[in-house]
């Protein structure tokens, strides 16, 4: 278990540090990570599959169903990072042969892998409901540029502002939910919530771990646009006509750079974050 570290020897989140942290990790355990990676990934695929199979005869809500098996891979994904990154426990769990022993802690690590698991999945489903809300229909979409132009609406028509407020109020109160994002680090890594995220609040770390996740992400985007703009050059594909196996090919590649920026910033924020706590066998 992680506990908080002394007051006398107060540690500083460098983001930078730590990002770099996140991507050695990836290339140091690059073999290891692609054992972690297959199940899931191949799980992803599926589902991926199953949407562009339906296409959009598939509700928002079905859509999300659908890919609830993929987030509970996924959480079982970084939860077992976590406890690799954190703990050197790596998976399949070597055993010491001392039984009682090895008993409490394939308990403690089972429990704590389920809780990540399941955090994991309830952020993920917040997000899927906070997105619903934030959705514009083409409509939508239709009737705002028109108040743009100031161009009056027919009778009868209206336009509901709650996606734009809404988006307002998430971008301006950012330093407050961010950290809750990362709060299956904490269900992996055994600590208490309410410990995770006061110590991330006390510590003014909201920002640094904005810019640390950015730093994960902007390198990967820019790969992902090289590679899927090669990939749409080298076979000669048209954008607005997309076959089936077309769309799964550059989804598929999309859902494994996804995966790749999962880890990286996963390690890098527990890197930061764990500073903050001293580190227990447990």
């Amino acid at each position: 278990m992680l506990h908080h570290s002394s007051p006398d020897n107060q540690p500083k989140f460098d983001m930078v540090e730590s990002a770099g942290v996140g991507y050695k990790y990836l290339f140091d355990e690059r073999v290891y990570l692609l054992r972690l990676i297959a199940a899931p990934f191949i799980i992803k695929f599926v589902t991926v599959l199953i949407l562009a199979l339906f296409g959009e005869n598939v509700s928002f809500l079905s859509a999300n169903l659908i890919l609830l098996p993929s987030l509970f891979a996924e959480g079982w994904l970084l939860a077992q990072i976590i406890r690799s990154f954190t703990f050197n426990e790596r998976w399949p769990m070597a055993l010491s042969g001392e039984s009682k022993l090895d008993q409490n802690k394939l308990f403690n690590r089972q429990n704590c892998i389920i809780a990540g698991i399941i955090t994991y999945v309830l952020i993920n489903l917040a997000f899927y409901g906070l997105q619903s809300i934030l959705v514009l229909s083409p409509e939508d979409l239709e009737t705002l540029t028109q108040i743009s132009n100031g161009t009056p609406l027919a009778e009868g028509q209206t336009f509901s502002f709650l996606p734009i407020v809404t988006m307002i109020v998430i971008l301006f109160s950012m330093v407050f939910w961010f950290p809750l994002i990362w709060l299956y680090i904490a269900a992996s890594a055994n600590i208490y919530f309410k410990d995770f995220y006061l110590t991330i609040m006390k510590q003014r770390l909201s920002m640094r771990l904005i810019a640390t996740w950015m730093i994960c992400l902007i390198p990967f985007l820019v790969a992902l646009a090289f590679i899927r703009n090669f990939i749409v050059t080298a076979f000669g594909m048209d954008l607005s006509a997309l076959s089936t196996a077309e769309s799964i090919l550059l989804e598929s590649v999309t859902q494994f750079i996804g995966f790749l920026i999962s880890i990286v910033s996963t390690v890098a924020i527990t890197n930061g974050i764990s500073q903050y706590f001293k580190t227990n066998s447990q």
